[in-house]
C-alpha cells in the first residue's frame, strides 16, 4: 500500500513539473511573439513611438501573469508540504 501512495505522489509531482514546463514554454513563446509583432509593426510603417509603449505594456502584463502563476505554484507547494508534515505516515 505504501508503494501505491509513493507512486501516486511521484506521478503527481511529475505531472506538476510537466505542467510547469508547459507554462514556462508558453510564457517564453508569448515574449517572443511580442517581439516579433513589434518588429512587424515597425517594418509595416507604424511609428516606433507608438509600437514601443504597446510592447512595454504587453511585456508588463506578461511579467504580472508570470509572477501570479509562480505565486500559485509556490502556494500549492507550501500546502503540500504542510500536509506531508501533518501526516508523515501518508
Amino acid at each position: 500500500m505504501f508503494n501505491r501512495i509513493t507512486k501516486s505522489g511521484k506521478n503527481q509531482d511529475n505531472r506538476q513539473k510537466f505542467v510547469g514546463r508547459v507554462i514556462e514554454i508558453a510564457f517564453v513563446t508569448q515574449a517572443i511573439i511580442i517581439g516579433i509583432k513589434g518588429n512587424l509593426d515597425v517594418n509595416s510603417g507604424k511609428p516606433v513611438l507608438d509600437v514601443i509603449p504597446s510592447m512595454i505594456t504587453q511585456a508588463i502584463e506578461l511579467i504580472v501573469k508570470t509572477r501570479r502563476t509562480q505565486k500559485s505554484f509556490d502556494e500549492i507547494d507550501r500546502i503540500k508540504k504542510e500536509r506531508t508534515a501533518q501526516n508523515p505516515d501518508d
